[in-house]
């Protein structure tokens, strides 16, 4: 008997909670949200340095791409130039690395927030960054030795 009454009750309470459901699940739905459309390097574009892609729309904005881990991101090219002067100041100012010669090699250190880091390169096998540090090396160097001489 106790059985019967607590199906009866049981019974009783989902009824009640079907009257009181107002709209169908279906009705509330709302279209799903598209996905915002990929970014990719525009055929057209061209490599600047490696990794950075320049490219001008319809209306002769210019933008710069970079391929990243987490898709393509661009950006207008002029602050990207900015960038690039900074860091040519900085440069002029000094870098962090510095270079020795060793025979037909350079070796090259530079301080990081992780440590010293040190590579070692053939003269006929420098990058663009390599040179220009190799470069400012030598005419620091020879600066130096003629400061001493005086």
């Amino acid at each position: 008997m106790r059985i019967l009454i607590c199906m009866g009750i049981l019974a009783g309470c989902l009824a009640a909670q079907d009257s009181t459901r107002t709209t169908p699940p279906a009705a509330t739905k709302t279209q799903p949200q598209k996905a915002p459309a990929t970014l990719s390097i525009p055929k057209d574009a061209v490599e600047t340095s490696p990794g950075f892609y320049r490219w001008t729309d319809k209306d002769g904005k210019v933008w710069t791409y970079r391929p990243t881990p987490f898709g393509v991101r661009r950006w207008p090219a002029d602050s990207l130039d900015v960038q690039k002067s900074i860091m040519d100041k900085r440069d002029a100012a000094g870098s962090r690395i510095t270079a020795v010669e060793q025979g037909d090699s350079i070796r090259f250190e530079e301080n990081t927030p992780f440590g010293k880091r040190t590579w070692v390169r053939k003269k006929t096998e420098l990058n663009e960054t390599e040179q220009r540090t190799w470069d400012l090396q030598k005419k620091n160097g020879a600066a130096s030795r003629s400061a001493e001489k005086e």
